[in-house]
């Protein structure tokens, strides 16, 4: 692409070429000053251009790696316009539109363009060279920004980066030096030769005449004709939303409706497809005769589906401390052993041997207490693939932190335990690598989780698993006076749809805090779930979730701000199709004396939803459940649902009971010296949920710095907009005698320390999810010549960068993939990282 520039005029010279005399003709000299606007003004017209051409070259070729089509090409002046499928539309501009020479003679014409590097991915290039802004190399995916400095030379600007390319002329030619349509196809041709295809497609259209039908009557059908224009070869498709079937009769160009019984309001979707291109959908719409009800129809709820309780139980004090619900014979380690572990390799291995004791018939109480912090490398074989402690085929337990103790991003692992009491735990969300949670529990029967605070470090829903799972037929489990800070998939009970095992799951969940989290609170399949006094605090997703006939009573709770507070899947009815557990089968939940407030404006009617007043479940019919039938057996003492709120907050979570400030007993890490990670028989807990919530959370926004590096005092310091954060794993500062490193000033960061960036060395972070993210770190070398840095992403090509001997060395601002993991680490030698800086920007 010729792009031509001026080379303005110095005005400092024209003005020393007045005369000293009083008298002197300035014609000559606003000629010049006149010319030098006008070829600054074109100057600043080109660029402008050449920025709208690079961002139309680069959505262009975004279709081309997508496998987009063409719909329309329309002529313009200077170019075309091309409509792509799906509505983006594209002015590009092909052919020049200057020649050498004008407005200006000096200086070059660069020619942009892509390439194909090595690693597959297609780079920016300047005649026919990869462009280089900070020293890499720039993906299509990002769009360079061009502009001038005062000597009339092109700058290229990336992420804060700039390259200069040197002056250049002032017109020239488009990117493209030629676009041509044919029947199938479109060439796209660069002007640097380099030409790509993208297949051509002629629209086609679904009609249908009606699409409102009004008094429908219970279990009618009803035939829809429809007609396809444009294709020969297009399939038509229908979607029935509730309980409304849809089928469609091709050979009759029919959509078959079925009213459902008793008839409801109704919504069907149909559409038409090829292999390329799919039509604009067709919402048809049903309404019900409202004169004719069907016979034994059951009420639809209404404004608040909130249900009877005819028989509650006491409202009243209760105890912060004490153990109610299914768990209530839980007793863990008490009157046994007590240890004090501020090892996690220690405790992992104290574990393992507890596993071989139980199996000889040794289950004498203990109660463990934790101090100190325990990282993601310490647990299952002291790898971070495998971030848990496993607690297995053990029994009597009971794990205690102290009131500073702090899981920074590892878990415990239940695997048929009992009698196990998890109390004042600061957990830091470990990633769902291999399915890890905070806790989690398989088979197991009797525990009690009490006064934990679970915190979504990375708060995207796939990056952290669950806080609090019960899976695999648990039984006997109470989770109480728990606070989850946006948490993304808090409680799971009930491990998948095909678990049937799962009917024997019994779990209380009671004056747990759910502050600003996304879903699962908790999401019930098959197994039996009682959930009363809790704080739902601006839930992003849903409330309470129940699914495969599972029976949860949800009663006594505070919800604000709350859209869908429970929810029961998409059958047998939900009128407004607004379930978030998409493609389940419903269960059954009974809200009641449950406080609303701060209601969504886009929340629907019922509202909270409950399906114990339908008669129908799953094709067959049932009597309508009550309240007893949630009821459980055990006896129990409830807070009026307006107390919820800040008698939750002043008791959810660590650090809200008195005793638990330090530990009875000193540190002894059971004698342990010798450690010991891996089981013979080990057992990873399952990730994933295939119909769990569609509806995100509210996006990122703002602009973010993270900084990483170590103070004076030789403490890891993180920041986050200058406070404290977690959001780096560092690894600890060890000796750096042998470097001498100097004190230095980075980006307003001072120290004389650093990150030993040896064999085992790193520093991981893993980018937002909304936000783009770039990072520059800096670091010096122990050794001239050999020592080297690389940043690697999770799954992608590793960028190696070297560093000066005794010197500071730069990695320049790269820029990153969103919500992706980056390790920074060694290739060779052993180097002083000094300070890692992540921003991010919207």
């Amino acid at each position: 692409m010729k792009i031509k520039h001026i080379i303005p005029i110095l005005l400092t010279a024209a003005v020393a070429l007045l005369s000293c005399t009083q008298e002197y003709d300035d014609s000559i000299l606003k000629a010049k000053v006149d010319a030098l606007s006008s070829q600054v003004a074109k100057l600043a017209e080109q660029v402008n251009e050449l920025n709208t051409q690079v961002q139309g070259f680069k959505e262009v070729i975004d279709q081309w790696k997508a496998g987009g089509f063409v719909e329309s090409i329309q002529d313009v002046t200077g170019g075309k316009t091309i409509t792509f499928v799906g509505g983006k539309t594209v002015t590009i501009y092909d052919g020049t539109n200057g020649k050498d020479g004008k407005d200006g003679v000096d200086g070059t014409s660069p020619v942009i363009g892509i390439k194909a590097d090595t690693d597959g991915t297609q780079y920016w290039t300047v005649d026919g060279e990869f462009l280089l802004v900070g020293g890499n190399k720039v993906p299509v995916a990002v769009i360079p920004v061009f502009s001038t400095n005062e000597s009339g030379e092109l700058i290229v600007t990336v992420n804060g980066a700039q390259t200069n390319l040197g002056k250049v002329s002032a017109a020239g030619d488009a990117i493209f030096q030629s676009v041509v349509a044919d029947a199938d196809k479109v060439t796209f041709t660069l002007v640097g030769g380099q030409s790509f295809e993208i297949p051509f497609v002629k629209a086609f259209k679904l009609v249908i005449e009606k699409i409102a039908y009004t008094e429908v009557k219970a279990g009618e059908t009803i035939d829809v004709p429809y007609t396809v224009t444009g294709s020969d070869n297009a399939t038509v498709m229908a979607f029935a939303g509730g309980a409304y079937k849809a089928s469609v009769n091709s050979a009759e160009n029919k959509v078959n409706i079925t009213v459902p019984t008793p008839a409801s309001d109704g919504q069907v979707m149909v559409w038409a497809q090829t292999e390329t291109v799919v039509s604009p959908a067709v919402i048809l719409t049903f309404t019900p005769d409202a004169e004719a009800p069907t016979p034994g129809e059951e009420p639809t709820p209404g404004e608040s589906a909130d249900l009877n309780c005819p028989t509650p139980p006491t409202v009243g004090t209760v105890d912060p401390t004490a153990l109610v619900g299914y768990g209530s014979g839980v007793t863990g380690g008490e009157g046994g052993t007590v240890l004090h572990f501020n090892s996690g390799k220690a405790l992992q291995t104290w574990l393992l041997q507890r596993t071989k004791d139980e199996k000889k018939g040794t289950h004498t109480p203990t109660v463990i207490w934790l101090s100190g912090t325990f990282k993601s490398d310490e647990g299952r074989d002291f790898s971070s693939a495998h971030p848990w402690f496993d607690v297995k085929d053990v029994s009597n337990l009971s794990f205690i932190g102290t009131d500073d103790f702090v899981m920074d991003q590892i878990g415990i692992f239940c695997v048929r335990a009992s009698n196990i009491i998890i109390r004042n735990i600061n957990f830091q969300q470990p990633k769902a690598n291999n399915g890890a949670d905070a806790v989690s529990m398989q088979e197991c029967d009797g525990v009690w989780v009490d006064h934990c605070t679970f915190t979504s470090l990375n708060q995207t829903k796939d990056y952290e698993d669950g806080s609090t799972d019960v899976t695999h037929g648990s039984k006997n489990v109470t989770v109480s006076w728990c606070r989850y800070i946006k948490t993304q998939k808090s409680c799971l009970v009930g491990h998948s749809n095909s678990q049937s095992s799962d009917t024997q799951i019994s779990v209380t969940f009671h004056h747990n805090w759910f502050e600003q989290s996304s879903s699962r609170h908790p999401r019930v399949r098959f197994g039996k779930a009682h959930v009363y006094n809790n704080l739902y605090d601006g839930c992003t997703t849903y409330g309470a979730g129940s699914a495969y006939g599972a029976m949860v009573l949800v009663e006594y709770n505070y919800f604000d701000g709350v859209q869908l507070p429970t929810d029961i899947c998409t059958y047998p009815a939900k009128e407004s199709n607004e379930s978030n557990l998409q493609g389940s089968v419903a269960g059954y939940l009974y809200p009641t004396q449950n406080v609303y407030v701060n209601r969504p404006a886009k929340a629907k009617d019922p509202y909270p939803l409950s399906n114990v007043q339908y008669t129908k479940y799953n094709g067959s019919t049932i009597t309508p459940l009550t309240y007893a039938d949630f009821q459980p057996s055990y006896d129990y003492t409830v807070t009026a649902a307006e107390d919820v709120p800040a008698l939750v907050k002043a008791n959810a979570g660590y650090g809200k009971m008195t005793g638990f400030a330090e530990a009875p007993v000193p540190v002894d890490n059971a004698g342990i010296n010798d450690f010991n990670g891996t089981d013979d028989d080990p057992v990873d807990p399952d990730q994933g949920d295939e119909d769990d919530p569609v509806t995100p959370s509210e996006p990122e926004t703002g602009n973010h710095v993270h900084v990483v590096y170590y103070n004076t005092s030789s403490e890891k310091t993180i920041l986050t907009d200058g406070a404290p954060s977690n959001y780096f794993d560092a690894t600890a500062k060890t000796d750096l005698s042998s470097y001498a490193v100097k004190s230095w000033e980075l980006e307003g960061y001072s120290s004389n320390r650093g990150i030993k960036m040896n064999s085992s060395g790193y520093v991981k972070f893993t980018t937002s999810a909304t936000l783009n993210s770039t990072v520059r770190f800096y670091a010096i070398q122990k050794t001239a010549g050999s020592a080297k840095l690389q940043l690697v992403p999770t799954g992608g090509e590793a960028q190696e960068f070297a560093s000066g001997y005794d010197t500071i060395g730069d990695s320049g601002v790269i820029a990153l993939e969103k919500g992706t993991e980056y390790t920074i680490k060694q290739v060779s030698s052993e180097q002083a990282l000094l300070l890692v800086v992540v921003r991010e920007t919207e």
